[in-house]
């Protein structure tokens, strides 16, 4: 572990005893310094997208975890139409006839893969991408080159919400790429135009558009495209500007239909009160935050483990769903997944769900463009949805525990922030715990490991730990 890791978990409660939590008798959560070790396990495998040998190699893992607590493991596959880049490039010739290797930010998840040599046509830019810009424009055989849409800051003061727990939140900037979910630039308008590829110029710096594997759930395309960041977008144009340009672009990637498993465990309780709290999040992901609730879910289920049944007044299912980095028309999501498993779906009196604990605050500074750290933690939400009972409960977890940086949210736009919006949907109480830092879906070598807080990655398990132990007690939702 890194000297920096090191530096940090000194600072942190590792190890100590969670007096009062859950049931009287209940044993300790795990240190911070497990709890950050099995993220390292998790990030060591590499980017886990959806149906990767990393992603399988992780459920293994996840299972055996589970099964180490005396839990019984199910599996349950489903369809994946699976789409895996394996490499990509773009290759400029000038006005001049002078040939420039282009440094590509990253590629366009699902948009299209192409020959081995890659396919090559002239340059044409269609600025924001939007069907004005492609009037008068003849963009048949060409690749065209587009703006890629970013929202601007300001997404948490405009949720309804309880940012009076919070209201520090309501006036900080949040301007982060993966909120371009869905697509606003659309590569089926290209293709219909008679593009044969797209390159889409992301407004950020260097070192911010690297890796960023977005936008993350979208259909396969047919289309190949590729990312730059905002210094080679600049260089790309003005060569553009100085004449006519012709790319060879190329995005080789395997495709094939394939399988890929949910995993579900239970823990029962003594049927004190009826139905089951359903604790889940997916585990697919491309770094150390994305998707660390994994983590803390384990984290859970061997604490409640420990618990005598008799002390857990309702059931647990432990749903791990492998399905968030992809289209859900390639594999069901969780909505769809419970609706076909109507016997786990009937006995769900509640669920909670937790993505991207401990983040550290990244940001590109206003005056010069610089990417770097904050020097806070990045902002965190409760969601909670169809249960006014719930939501107080959530809201009065947040003040006992203290949580800093931390609003309970309503529902948005028939979401609940993540993993969570799924069961939501489907009119299930649920409670999520989840952060969206700007590298939330970016691949990293590290994994990102160092913009985790270890000792707030444990804080906001133990508050998963004391919600949940409330949770299994409410009364009625």
């Amino acid at each position: 572990m890194a000297a920096y890791h090191r530096r940090r978990f000194l600072a942190c409660a590792a190890g100590a005893a969670l007096a009062g939590l859950g049931p009287a008798k209940a044993p300790e959560l795990v240190s911070a310094r497990t709890l950050f070790r099995w993220v390292e396990e998790m990030s060591d495998l590499g980017p886990r997208f959806t149906g990767s040998q990393a992603h399988r190699r992780y459920l293994r893992q996840v299972e055996r975890q589970l099964e180490s607590y005396g839990l019984n493991v199910r599996r349950h596959p489903v369809p994946l139409d699976q789409w895996e880049a394996r490499s990509w490039s773009l290759k400029v010739t000038d006005a001049g006839g002078l040939t420039h290797q282009v440094p590509v930010a990253y590629y366009r998840p699902y948009s299209g893969e192409t020959p081995a040599g890659g396919v090559r046509g002239g340059l044409v830019d269609v600025k924001a991408g939007q069907a004005a810009d492609y009037q008068g424009k003849d963009v048949r055989g060409r690749i065209v080159v587009a703006d890629y849409p970013i929202t601007p800051g300001g997404a948490i003061s405009a949720l309804a919400g309880h940012l009076k727990l919070a209201p520090e939140l309501s006036a900080e900037n949040y301007t982060r790429v993966w909120q371009a979910t869905p697509a606003q630039l659309s590569l089926d308008l290209a293709r219909r135009n008679g593009a044969i590829a797209m390159v889409d110029i992301m407004d950020l710096a260097p070192e911010h558009a690297r890796g960023q594997y977005s936008p993350h759930q979208q259909p396969q395309t047919g289309l190949p495209t590729l990312h730059l960041d905002r210094v080679q977008g600049r260089r790309l144009r003005d060569l553009m500007n100085a004449g006519p340009v012709t790319a060879t672009l190329t995005l080789r990637a395997s495709r094939k239909n394939s399988t890929i498993d949910y995993l579900t465990a239970e823990l029962k309780g003594g049927g004190a009160l009826p139905g089951a709290i359903m604790v889940g999040t997916h585990t697919d992901g491309q770094n150390a935050i994305e998707e660390n609730g994994v983590p803390a879910i384990l984290a859970l289920a061997g604490y409640f483990a420990r618990v005598a049944r008799a002390e857990r007044p309702r059931d647990i299912i432990f749903v791990f769903s492998p399905n968030h980095m992809n289209s859900h028309q390639d594999t069901p999501d969780l909505s769809a997944w419970l609706k076909r498993n109507g016997e786990i779906r009937s006995r769900i009196a509640a669920s909670l769900v937790p993505e991207h604990l401990g983040a550290l605050g990244w940001a590109e500074d206003p005056a010069t463009g610089a990417y770097g750290p904050t020097g806070r933690s990045e902002p965190a939400v409760i969601g909670t949805g169809n249960s006014a009972a719930l939501t107080a409960l959530a809201i009065d977890q947040v003040k006992r525990d203290g949580l800093e940086r931390t609003a309970v949210l309503k529902p948005f736009n028939n979401g609940l922030y993540g993993e969570a919006t799924y069961p939501y949907r489907l009119g299930i109480p649920t409670a999520t715990l989840i952060s969206g830092p700007a590298y939330l879906v970016q691949v990293a070598r590290d994994g990102h490991l160092d913009k985790i807080d270890p000792g707030l990655m444990h804080r906001q398990t133990v508050f998963l730990s004391r919600l949940l132990a409330r949770m299994l007690a409410l009364p009625a939702y």
